[in-house]
Formats: C-alpha cells, sequence, structure tokens
C-alpha cells in the first residue's frame, strides 16, 4: 500500500498579497480641496438657502417675490428707454450732419447775386455773335435782368432763352427792346421763393 500523499494546503490569502503587492486595491485619493473652496462652497449654500427662506415665508414671501419681480421689471424698463434715448441721440446727430451737408451742397448751387452776374455773362458772351457792349445784366435775388438795345428782335428772345438755361438763374426779366421802341416797363421784384409755381 502507498501512504497517503497529504494535500499542500492552501496558502493564506495574506501571503499572496505579500508576495503579490500589485495586486492590491487601494481606495482612490480623495481631491484635495482647499479650505477657501469649502468656506465658498459653504457661502453659496448658506446664500441659497437664505434665499429660499426669503422668498418661500408663509407670511412675506408672495409679497417679497411681487416686489422683486416689480423691481426687475422696472429696470428692464429703465434700461429700455435708456438705450431709446441713446438712439434717438445718435438718429438726431445723423439727421443733422445730413443737414449741414445739403445745405452746404445747396447753397453752393445758389451762388450770390454777383457771381450770378458773372456765371450768366460768361456763358451768354460765348457766342460772338452777341454784342457785349449794349447789354446790360443785373441779377436781384436771383433774377436777372436784361437791359439795353438790339437791333433783332429774335436775337432779344434768344438771349433771354439762353439765359433762363444757366443754373443758379431763377427768373429773367428781359427789357431789351430795338431801337425806337420803348423798353418794356420793370416789374417790382418780391422775393421769388415766395411766387406761386417756383420751385
Amino acid at each position: 500500500m502507498h501512504p497517503i500523499r497529504e494535500l499542500p494546503r492552501p496558502r493564506p490569502r495574506a501571503w499572496l498579497l505579500v508576495t503579490r503587492p500589485s495586486l492590491r486595491r487601494e481606495p482612490a485619493p480623495l481631491p484635495d480641496r482647499s479650505a477657501r473652496e469649502l468656506a465658498a462652497v459653504a457661502a453659496l449654500c448658506l446664500a441659497a438657502g437664505a434665499a429660499l427662506e426669503f422668498f418661500l415665508d408663509p407670511r412675506n414671501g408672495k409679497r417679497r417675490r411681487h416686489l422683486v419681480r416689480d423691481r426687475t421689471r422696472a429696470a428692464f424698463r429703465r434700461q429700455a428707454r435708456k438705450v431709446e434715448r441713446q438712439a434717438h441721440y445718435e438718429a438726431g446727430k445723423v439727421v443733422g450732419v445730413t443737414h449741414a451737408i445739403t445745405h452746404h451742397a445747396h447753397a453752393s448751387l445758389e451762388p450770390d447775386d454777383v457771381s450770378l452776374v458773372r456765371k450768366v455773362e460768361s456763358e451768354l458772351f460765348r457766342d460772338r455773335t452777341i454784342p457785349k457792349g449794349p447789354i446790360s445784366i443785373n441779377a436781384d435775388r436771383g433774377i436777372v435782368v436784361l437791359r439795353g438795345q438790339l437791333e433783332d428782335p429774335e436775337q432779344i428772345q434768344r438771349i433771354e432763352r439762353d439765359v433762363r438755361r444757366v443754373a443758379g438763374v431763377r427768373d429773367v426779366e428781359n427789357l431789351l427792346h430795338p431801337p425806337g421802341v420803348p423798353a418794356p416797363p420793370s416789374r417790382p421784384h418780391g422775393d421769388p421763393r415766395a411766387t406761386p409755381g417756383h420751385v
């Protein structure tokens, strides 16, 4: 008979942990929070709790909620009015600048009477067939007055048409006449801007 073999006893689990330290399960380290972070979190929680107590108070909570709501709406209305006033102010500035530009351009298109007379003379006497000596040209608030004697009645009408085409001329009073014919009567000059049909 063979002797009975004794089975090897299982080694204790502690031996396994000692011989193979890689199998140890250590708890994950807790994040290291500073005292300042913990104090901030605690303050935030206290503030939230105080706010909830403030607004959910059975006696005064409803009134407080309505008060905060009304003040918030009033603040939004004030801000909207402020933005609207600022936009209105900026729009007024744009209108003012536009008016100044257009007024300057309009004023540059309307020369004074002396400049207008010079402009009419330079435009009219480009035509060498028009005699310069017997024609007198004046201007009164944009109305050009032609005086003098010319032999040809058709030339008198052509001169008036040419003067009317000059930029800046509001109206023409033609007192040119042939020799031996009396000059047409002059009419009083009011403000040409107030005459009906004036553009």
